[in-house]
């Protein structure tokens, strides 16, 4: 696998997650008075709950987004020191169509499957 087609794409990812991280930022950063341009106490309860509830949305891709990034770094650090394709827990060999469709992956596939078994 192509070592600066791996760095250029987890880059790439890294950057656009940067900026989702920053858009989402800003959003969460207004009161929730202010991203619905009224006063909560002038708003009718479902009003209330559906702008809440767009918030918790936005909390959750926020977290995701963070998460994607702490993966994208780890595999960086990983390029970096020369393990890059080799699994965290078994230490055998992630297979290049895996890191292909997942460059930022750090489980092969067997493991992984045990990883979502346990959840």
């Amino acid at each position: 696998m192509d070592h600066e087609e791996v760095l250029r794409r987890l880059m790439e990812e890294r950057l656009r997650l940067e900026r989702e991280v920053e858009v989402f930022e800003d959003e969460l950063g207004e009161s929730l008075e202010d991203s619905s341009e009224e006063s909560i106490y002038d708003q009718h309860m479902a009003e209330t709950a559906a702008v809440t509830l767009d918030r918790e949305i936005d909390l959750t891709l926020e977290e995701n987004a963070l998460t994607a990034l702490e993966k994208i770094d780890r595999a960086l650090a990983k390029l970096k020191e020369g393990s890059y394709g080799v699994c965290d827990l078994c230490k055998g060999p992630i297979s290049e169509d895996r890191l292909r469709a997942a460059p930022s992956a750090t489980l092969c596939i067997d493991c992984k499957r045990r990883e979502e078994r346990r959840r």
